[in-house]
C-alpha cells in the first residue's frame, strides 16, 4: 500500500501550524509565560507524532512510502525534542531526540533520511555540549561530519527537505535539499568548534571557526552582524600565537562585513524600530571590533618590545624563542570579499624595529579605541569604557620602550599616567575594586618607569654640573606617587601598612602582585634623594621592612618564591646591607 498527496495534507497543515507557533507567535508570549506558544507547538506535533505512527503501521515495511513516513516522523521528534529542550526539560528532550535517531539510522545515507539524521545528531550534541558532556558531544558530531562526507562522495545524490518529503516526486524543489544538507554540515562544524573550545583544543577549534567562516560566505547563509563578530574573535585567537597576517585578515573582513550592514542592509529595513534597533546594534558591535583591531595593535607593539629584548644569539646557534617570536605569514583567506587590502593596509603585519615603525602601529590602536568610546562612555558603560582607557594607556606604555630619548619616554609615560588617573578619579573602588586594583598597580608601575627614565638622565649629569633641585624634587614626588599608588593597592586586601602582614585567604595569583608591590616599595624608598638625615634613616628603614616582607612570604611559599628568583636574590642582597646602612645613619644622628 502506498501513501497519496492527500493523507499526507493535514499532517502538513498541522506541522507547520506548530513552525509557525514555534518561530512566530513565541514573539509575543508575555514574560510570565515565556514557553506558552512553544508548549502548544509540541501539543500540535505530538498529536501529529500519534498520525504518522497510525500511518506507518498502514504501510509495507521496507516500502517507499513507509521510508517517507518514517523520515517525517523522524523530523517530527527531532522538534518536539528541540522543545524539550528548549523548555529545559533535557531528559525529555534527550529521550525524544535518541528515538528520532533510531528511526533514521539505517536509512542515514539516503536522499530521504540524511538531513533529518544530521540534524538530530546537531541537536544531541549541543544537548551533551550543555550538560558539559564534551567528549560525547564530539563523538557524535564528529558521526555527523562523517555522514555528511559519506553521502557527498555519492554520485548524482539528491537529498530532500521535509517539505520535499510531504510533497510528491513531482513537487521536490531541486537543489533546496542540497542547500539544506550544506547548512547542516556548518552548523556541525560550528559546534564541533565550541566544543573543542570548551576541550581545551584551541587548534582545532579554530579549525573549525575558519571552516565555519568560509562555508557561511560560499552558501551565503550568514547574518553580517554575527559573522563579523566570528571573524574578530577567531582574530584573537590568532595574534598572541604571532599569526599577524591571518589575524589582520580576520579584522578586516569583520570590518567589511560591518561596513556592507551599514551600507547595504540598514538602509532597507522600512520599519523605523527595527531600523534603530539596527543602528544601535551596528554601533554596538563596530565598537567591539573596533576593540579587537586595538587588541592586535598592542600586541604588536608587546611583542615586538620582547622581540627586540632577545638576548643575542651565537652565529650559528638555533633560538627557539626567537623562532616563536617571527609573524607567521601563512594565510587562509577568504574568497569573495573584494576590497579587503583597504583594510589591512591600515596596519602592519611585521614586527616594529624602529620608533617610527611603533608610532603608525599606536596612531591606528588609537584611533580605533577612540571610536570604541564614542559606544562605550563613562556614563553608560564605566566598566567597558575603563578598559578601553587602560588599552589607551598600554600604547603609550609599549610606544615609550622604542624612544631612547629620556624625556620623550617620560611624556609617554605621563600621558600613560593621566589616562589612568583619569579614570581613578571617575570610578567608585567600591564597586569597581578589580579594576581599581589594576589601575593602582600600573600607576606604580608607570610613576616608577618615569623614576628610571629621570634617574638615567641624571646619571649623565656630570660632577660640575650638579642636579638642580627642581630634578631632585621631581624625582622624589615620582617616588611619593609611586609608593602611594602601590600601597593603595596592598590596603584593597586589607594588607596593613602598619605590620605589612598578607591576611589570610588570598589566592597565589592575587598573591603574586602583591609581593612585587612589596619589592617596588622597598626600592623606591630607597631611591628618594634627601639630605635630612632623618628623613634617609625613615626611607632606609622602610625599605628594608617591605624587602625583609618579602622574601619572608617567598620562603614560607615555595611555589611562590619559584616566581621570584631574581628579586629575591636583590632582597636578600639588601637585608644584609640595609641594617649596615641603618645603623650608619642611627650612629650619625647620634653624633
Amino acid at each position: 500500500m502506498g501513501i497519496t498527496k492527500e493523507s499526507l495534507s493535514d499532517i502538513r497543515e498541522e506541522f507547520e501550524k506548530a513552525h509557525q507557533k514555534i518561530d512566530e507567535d513565541s514573539k509575543n508570549d508575555p514574560p510570565t509565560e515565556p514557553f506558552r506558544s512553544h508548549y502548544v507547538a509540541r501539543d500540535i506535533l505530538q498529536a501529529v507524532q500519534r498520525k504518522l505512527k497510525n500511518l506507518r503501521e498502514s504501510l509495507d515495511e521496507g516500502s517507499d512510502a513507509e521510508l517517507t513516513v518514517r523520515c517525517i516522523l523522524a523530523n517530527v521528534l527531532k522538534d518536539i525534542g528541540r522543545i524539550s529542550i528548549f523548555t529545559e526539560e533535557l531528559s525529555n528532550g534527550e529521550l525524544v531526540l535518541k528515538e528520532a535517531l533510531e528511526l533514521v539510522k539505517e536509512d542515514k545515507e539516503s536522499a530521504a533520511g540524511v538531513n533529518g539524521y544530521i540534524e538530530v545528531l546537531n541537536q544531541l550534541g549541543i544537548l551533551y555540549c550543555n550538560r558539559g558532556s564534551f567528549e560525547e558531544s564530539k563523538a557524535i558530531l564528529e558521526q555527523a561530519m562523517e555522514n555528511y562526507a559519506s553521502v557527498k562522495s555519492l554520485a548524482d545524490f539528491e537529498p530532500l527537505t521535509i517539505s520535499d518529503l510531504f510533497g510528491t516526486k513531482d513537487e521536490i524543489e531541486k537543489g533546496k535539499g542540497q542547500l539544506l544538507l550544506e547548512k547542516n554540515h556548518t552548523l556541525t562544524l560550528y559546534y564541533l568548534a565550541q566544543v573543542y573550545g570548551y576541550l581545551e583544543d584551541l587548534v582545532k577549534s579554530a579549525h573549525f571557526c575558519h571552516k565555519t567562516l568560509k562555508r557561511q560566505l560560499d552558501y551565503n547563509d550568514y547574518e553580517h552582524i554575527d559573522w563579523a563578530l566570528n571573524s574578530a574573535t577567531l582574530s584573537q585567537y590568532y595574534f598572541p600565537k604571532n599569526y599577524l597576517s591571518q589575524s589582520r585578515h580576520l579584522l578586516a573582513a569583520a570590518s567589511y562585513m560591518l561596513d556592507r550592514f551599514e551600507e547595504e542592509v540598514i538602509p532597507k529595513e522600512t520599519n523605523p524600530t527595527a531600523k534603530t534597533e539596527k543602528i544601535e546594534n551596528h554601533r554596538h558591535r563596530s565598537a567591539d571590533v573596533a576593540r579587537c583591531w586595538a587588541k592586535y595593535a598592542i600586541h604588536i607593539l608587546a611583542a615586538s618590545k620582547e622581540r627586540l629584548c632577545e638576548d643575542d644569539v651565537e652565529e650559528g646557534v638555533e633560538n627557539p624563542k626567537q623562532e616563536s617570536l617571527s609573524p607567521v605569514k601563512e594565510i587562509d583567506r577568504f574568497i569573495g570579499l573584494e576590497g579587503l587590502s583597504v583594510y589591512e593596509d591600515q596596519i602592519t603585519d611585521e614586527f616594529c624595529l624602529t620608533l617610527d615603525d611603533a608610532k603608525l602601529v599606536l596612531l591606528n590602536g588609537l584611533s580605533w579605541l577612540n571610536k570604541a568610546k564614542e559606544y562605550y562612555t563613562k556614563e553608560t558603560e564605566a566598566s567597558q569604557y575603563a578598559k578601553i582607557v587602560q588599552d589607551i594607556a598600554s600604547l603609550y606604555k609599549h610606544l615609550a620602550f622604542f624612544d631612547d630619548n629620556e624625556d620623550n619616554q617620560c611624556k609617554l609615560y605621563k600621558r600613560c599616567a593621566d589616562q589612568l588617573e583619569e579614570l581613578d578619579q571617575v570610578l567608585n573602588a567600591t564597586y569597581y575594586q578589580t579594576i581599581c586594583r589594576e589601575i593602582w598597580y600600573e600607576l606604580g608601575l608607570t610613576y616608577s618607569k618615569m623614576l628610571d627614565a629621570k634617574l638615567t638622565k641624571l646619571e649623565t649629569v656630570t660632577a660640575s654640573e650638579r642636579p638642580s633641585p627642581h630634578a631632585l624634587n621631581k624625582i622624589n614626588k615620582l617616588c611619593e606617587k609611586s609608593i602611594s599608588k602601590f600601597q593603595k593597592f596592598l590596603e584593597s586586601y586589607k594588607v596593613s601598612l602598619e605590620t605589612l602582614e598578607i591576611p589570610a585567604g588570598i589566592d597565589e595569583a592575587e598573591l603574586q602582585p602583591v609581593l612585587f608591590a612589596y619589592f617596588h616599595i622597598g626600592r623606591l624608598y630607597y631611591k628618594v634623594i634627601t639630605p635630612d638625615k632623618k628623613m634617609q634613616l625613615a626611607n632606609v628603614q622602610n625599605s628594608f621592612r617591605y624587602y625583609h616582607h618579602f622574601v619572608k612570604n617567598c620562603e614560607q611559599n615555595e611555589s611562590l618564591g619559584a616566581h621570584f628568583k631574581a628579586e629575591m636574590g636583590v632582597c636578600k642582597e639588601m637585608n644584609t646591607l640595609l641594617p649596615l646602612k641603618i645603623k650608619k645613619l642611627q650612629n650619625e644622628l647620634n653624633e
